[in-house]
């Protein structure tokens, strides 16, 4: 029976950079760290509290910015995203499992931050 080398393995592993930061930018803040399932989902959510803030502060400020006839298009669009968004976080944490009910809120975190980024930028081009 041949040894089974950890080597290789171990130093693909070490020269990865953290999956987090190559996901979510250099300044993201990991919630995994928690002692439990919920502690990190609390983690998670209070992060998609904040990004929901700045995004409802950037849909307000694009809504004072854009021309009238802009103004129902992204009312209908940002309707159909959080529908969207819901729905598709939904799926995630429809399945069995504890790492699941991570995924959902994680899932929720990124698009609400995502949306915020794209409506922040949409100023930059009115």
């Amino acid at each position: 029976m041949r040894p089974v080398s950890l080597a290789v393995p171990l130093a693909i592993g070490l020269a990865a950079p953290p999956a987090h930061a190559e996901m979510f930018g250099p300044d993201y803040q990991p919630c995994d760290e928690r002692p439990n399932t919920l502690a990190i989902v609390e983690c998670v959510q209070a992060k998609t509290r904040a990004a929901d803030q700045r995004l409802n502060a950037a849909y307000k400020a694009l809504q004072a910015r854009i021309v009238p006839a802009q103004r129902q298009p992204l009312v209908t669009a940002q309707r159909l995203w959080v529908q969207y968004r819901d729905a598709n976080c939904l799926f995630y944490g429809m399945q069995e499992g504890t790492i699941r009910q991570v995924q959902a809120a994680e899932c929720l975190r990124s698009m609400t931050s995502d949306r915020a980024r794209e409506l922040e930028q949409a100023m930059r081009f009115d």
